[in-house]
């Protein structure tokens, strides 16, 4: 058994389909019958039923997805280990939770990069989660994402942060006041960055435990989509603080919650790789 058969039975587990699998990995779908084929004959077991629809995984297809995930995550953990021993070349990659810049300075970022020549440093920003999958599957090295990350075997490290705060635009009833409660905004049309965003979950769970559903009017990955419809009245956007300064405030006040609602970065990253020479460097530049 190898991780390619195995990296191939997680996409035609996922996709429901040869074809579509195929594209999905960049092989062609004859290829992937046969490492699928390959994977079954080790086994001795049929992974796939053929119907009109795609494919249909078998019992034995279920209990090898609950275990083929973290034999490929260990995997690849162990040969980014050996690649970090080598040292032949010090990369280490970072993934950035989307926003984080707006509170974590970028000047800081590119400091370490500046004192620390002899490290090659690759970074790019994807949703709050995908940084999370990613940091799983060893594909970067550290994460700057928004929100505590509670699990075991990750270590987190808080940067930096700011409120959350109701935008309301003049003429509504909230406009004059110094600060709102959650439970005030039960039945107002809200505005809120969508689901790649931590923030929209956590006030969907703000809300939850006080027994309602906030009234969605509009979700966007834009801050200042967020602005322009609160601007025109469509309804009231919930923003980090940092989201005012970029906007002409005038007829508009950004007001915080009274339960302190919270918008903070975290680097987080594998504890078992906590003993790489590059997130040692990363860790010991952010402490200091």
């Amino acid at each position: 058994m190898n991780v390619k058969d195995l990296k191939s039975f997680e996409a035609v587990y996922e996709e429901r389909g040869i074809n579509q699998a195929a594209q999905k990995l960049f092989i062609t779908p004859q290829g992937l019958s046969r490492n699928i084929k390959m994977l079954e004959s080790e086994l001795d077991t049929v992974l796939f039923e053929r119907t009109k629809q795609g494919v249909r995984p078998t019992e034995s297809a279920e209990l090898l997805h609950e275990r083929a995930g973290i034999l490929i995550r260990e995997f690849e953990e162990i040969r980014n280990g050996i690649q970090q021993l080598k040292n032949e070349k010090r990369l280490l990659r970072i993934g950035c939770a989307c926003g984080v810049f707006n509170v974590l300075s970028f000047p800081v970022i590119q400091k370490f990069i500046d004192e620390n020549p002899e490290i090659s440093v690759e970074w790019c920003e994807y949703s709050n989660q995908e940084v999370k999958e990613r940091l799983k599957d060893s594909t970067i090295e550290y994460g700057f994402v928004v929100g505590a990350w509670k699990e075991d075997g990750v270590k987190n490290r808080r940067l930096a942060g700011c409120r959350v705060c109701l935008l309301v635009y003049e003429g509504h009833p909230f406009y004059d006041l110094e600060e709102v409660t959650i439970d005030m905004v039960r039945g107002e049309k809200l505005i809120l960055m969508n689901e790649y965003f931590h923030m929209y979950h956590d006030f969907l769970e703000a809300c939850e435990v006080r027994g309602f559903k906030p009234h969605i009017a509009a979700k966007t990955a834009d801050a200042n989509f967020q602005y322009q419809l609160c601007r025109q009245k469509t309804g009231l956007a919930v923003v980090p603080d940092f989201a005012a300064e970029h906007f002409r405030m005038d007829h508009m006040r950004a007001i915080p919650f009274r339960e302190r609602l919270r918008w903070e970065v975290y680097g987080v990253y594998k504890e078992n790789n906590g003993w790489y020479s590059v997130i040692r460097a990363l860790e010991d530049f952010l402490q200091n």
